[in-house]
């Protein structure tokens, strides 16, 4: 156990990859307010872009009590997690400190750090709920030598303005000059992607199939086999005529349709709509949702469109896998009868 005197900047570091980003925000709320904890949806870009990959690698190795990797085949092979692992480990190793400092909490079963003894893994969260994992990591700071404070009202209302301040902070940089050209960037991938995988599965089948693609000034395209058909529709906002207002004005569409009568009438089977969410190291496609009409008070930390619809946006997906997920679900339903007999 280490010195009660020890002072660090950060009582716990959080390691993970932004698939589980909304885990991390569910465990973040859940840990006692007291205890100062960086989790880098807040404080990764502003690290940084202020002081460099170095001063990023100090959280890790120098400046926080422990360290909490929410662990991933994928972790540490991207930019960040990268130069959180070798602090980790140099952390380890060359300052000696073992594994004590660190707790690991697999999000996928059996993917965790080679290098990371697996009998020291007990925080599951296959077997433990959110706030039990909370508490293990709240014992964890008290094991080396942190402190848990007893928690006033004036704590946790200052606790909640500082989360209202981080998420108006993103609801703001979705009007910035480098979201919109991320944006437009991103509807440009999502063409050349969808257009790639449609002429794949166009070549590969036998079966008549009818194709539509993306053109430079074109925002629909198609891909149909059998009696089915997968559509996706770009909705752009008008550069011309009006000011864009958020990235919120960039909206796609999937939509799978059963046709009928030579394809002179379709049923719509599935159907989703997605707008542009973006950060510095999270942008992507996301679902609205809303679980209850919005106060004045809310509104603030709320997405919002041209036409002043307020929501909240879910994790948002890269353009090639929502592609290839739509494509993927449309051959599972357009070919459901031939999957009977192979």
């Amino acid at each position: 156990m280490k010195n009660i005197t020890t002072k660090y900047k950060w009582d716990i570091a959080i390691s993970l990859c932004k698939q589980d980003i909304d885990f991390a925000k569910k465990l973040v709320k859940t840990i006692n307010p007291s205890l100062n904890v960086f989790f880098y949806e807040n404080r990764q870009e502003e690290l940084i872009s202020n002081s460099g990959p170095e001063a990023f690698a100090n959280t890790f190795k120098e400046d926080c009590r422990i360290v909490v990797i929410l662990s991933r085949e994928e972790w540490s092979k991207s930019y960040y997690t990268e130069i959180e692992r070798n602090a980790i480990i140099d952390r380890t190793a060359v300052k000696n400190e073992g594994y004590q400092f660190l707790m690991v909490i697999p999000m996928v079963q059996g993917e965790v750090p080679n290098w990371y003894p697996s009998t020291r893994i007990y925080a599951d969260p296959y077997r433990f709920s959110i706030e039990e994992l909370a508490r293990f990591i709240e014992f964890k700071v008290t094991d080396e030598g942190g402190i848990i404070k007893s928690i006033t009202v004036e704590d946790r209302y200052q606790k909640l303005l500082e989360r209202i301040e981080i998420k108006k902070s993103i609801i703001k940089l979705q009007e910035s000059e480098k979201a919109i050209k991320s944006a437009n960037e991103e509807v440009n991938i999502l063409k050349e992607c969808f257009n790639r995988k449609s002429e794949f599965l166009k070549n590969k089948f036998f079966n008549t199939v009818s194709w539509l693609e993306f053109h430079e000034h074109s925002n629909t395209a198609h891909f149909g086999l059998n009696d089915y058909s997968i559509e996706c529709k770009i909705i752009l906002p008008d550069e011309i005529y009006q000011k864009i207002v958020t990235t919120q004005d960039f909206c796609i569409s999937f939509e799978i349709f059963k046709t009928f009568d030579n394809n002179t009438s379709r049923e719509s089977i599935e159907t989703k709509q997605y707008f542009f969410y973006y950060s510095e190291h999270l942008k992507g496609w996301s679902l609205q949702y809303l679980f209850e009409r919005a106060s004045d008070k809310d509104l603030q930390v709320l997405f919002r469109d041209r036409n002043k619809q307020y929501y909240d946006l879910e994790k948002p997906v890269d353009s090639n896998k929502l592609v290839d997920d739509w494509l993927q679900q449309f051959i599972q339903i357009s070919t459901q009868f031939i999957e009977r007999y192979v």
